[in-house]
């Protein structure tokens, strides 16, 4: 099974930032097991595990990138 895009980013970030899944579980406040789903593509992120995650890594909801890309299309 593929893993989704936002699975492989987030594992990608995470690694980047030397966090076990732990550390960054507890950093967002989301239990472990959760987190290790959604990295491996079991769960999706609910949209305030979004939020959270975009606090702490924005990169899930970055709304300007959006709004540009939008506005190249036109």
């Amino acid at each position: 099974m593929m893993q989704p895009i936002i699975s492989q980013r987030l594992k990608a970030e995470r690694l980047n930032l030397k966090l076990t899944q732990k550390q960054f579980s507890e950093k967002i406040g989301i239990s472990r097991s959760y987190y290790s789903d959604i990295e491996n593509g079991r769960a999706i992120p609910s949209v305030k595990v979004l939020f959270l995650l975009n606090d702490f890594i924005p990169i899930f909801l970055n709304i300007n990138d959006a709004d540009r890309r939008q506005k190249e299309v036109k």
